[in-house]
């Protein structure tokens, strides 16, 4: 049933709505449970008492994302929520009727999903999570956090590419001029090439490294986790719970504030509102996670300014 058929505030159609979610996780990965029942809490808060929610999960694997992305699409609910890039490219390639709920593109009008983030002007609409000048930011929190690095590799997977260039590699080179970094911006597409690039990393020295966010960050944070401890790579995440797990840091945005937010556009729309008129909105906070048993097992000293900065310090 087409968002155009239903009248501005029908209540009674409304109770009997489908809305279908797909994440970039897997079924049982807790991360996107957590940031599932937030979404579920978040409508049932909005008094979406008896809507009927799909959880699809596509996890890291394009074609299963592709296929899922063909049979909710099929299925005409009347809003599709995706979360991260990848998710949202499959089913906007599939309808121009369904409203869509994004969180997480992180250039929305680069990639062409919408006409502007103040008018979108057609059936998406959404809130990002990530922004360019990140990539500068999390260099120069990782150079505070090691002064004596020399070169920094940004890992990144060509879904964050808009015409041929990484969205946070401009900013992350520009500010590696100024600090005196030799930058290097290293595209990988799945897991098994995560490993070489680490360990050339630990072969130059006073090497360090940041993961780029996305759908393979996502799927993939556990493993570099585990390599960089390996390799004694320090390294910074744009994803908070990899920090958690062992990453030396992390700066990024709540994304659980974000899917709530994300879920009140939901209600909107279901009551009437046109996504075309629904601004795109950006995250209004960013926390810094740093990992102080990391840091020791690195033999590093974190500067006193640098932990004042810290939304949390894991000990």
């Amino acid at each position: 049933m087409a968002l155009a058929a239903w009248p501005v505030g029908a209540r009674a159609q409304v109770q009997q709505a489908h809305v279908t979610a797909l994440w970039p996780f897997a079924a049982d990965d807790a991360e996107g449970l957590a940031l599932s029942a937030a979404f579920h809490t978040a409508l049932r808060d909005h008094g979406q008492g008896t809507l009927r929610v799909e959880d699809q999960w596509g996890g890291a694997d394009r074609e299963r994302t592709r296929l899922l992305a063909a049979d909710l699409v099929a299925k005409e609910p009347q809003v599709i929520f995706t979360y991260l890039s990848a998710q949202l490219t499959a089913v906007s390639a599939l309808t121009r009727k369904i409203p869509i709920v994004f969180v997480g593109a992180s250039d929305p009008v680069g990639f062409g999903y919408v006409a502007s983030l103040q008018r979108p002007g057609g059936n998406i609409t959404g809130f990002t999570l990530y922004e360019s000048s990140l990539g500068g930011k999390w260099l120069a929190a990782l150079k505070e956090a090691v002064p004596t690095l020399r070169r920094v590799t940004l890992l990144a997977n060509p879904s964050s590419e808009i015409r041929g260039s990484n969205f946070y590699a401009d900013p992350f080179r520009s500010a590696a001029a100024t600090l005196g970094i030799e930058p290097a911006v290293v595209m990988v597409q799945r897991a098994a090439e995560i490993d070489p690039v680490i360990a050339d990393l630990a072969r130059q020295g006073d090497a360090g490294l940041i993961v780029a966010p996305g759908t393979f960050s996502e799927a993939n944070g556990d493993r570099i986790v585990a390599l960089t401890a390996d390799h004694r790579i320090p390294t910074v995440f744009a994803i908070r719970r990899f920090a958690n797990r062992g990453g030396l840091m992390s700066y990024g945005p709540d994304t659980t504030e974000a899917v709530r937010r994300a879920a009140a556009y939901v209600d909107r729309i279901l009551h009437g509102d046109n996504p075309a008129t629904l601004p795109v909105q950006a995250p209004t906070k960013f926390d810094l996670v740093v990992n102080l048993k990391t840091a020791r097992s690195l033999s590093l000293e974190v500067s006193s300014a640098l932990l004042a900065q810290a939304d949390e310090i894991v000990e």
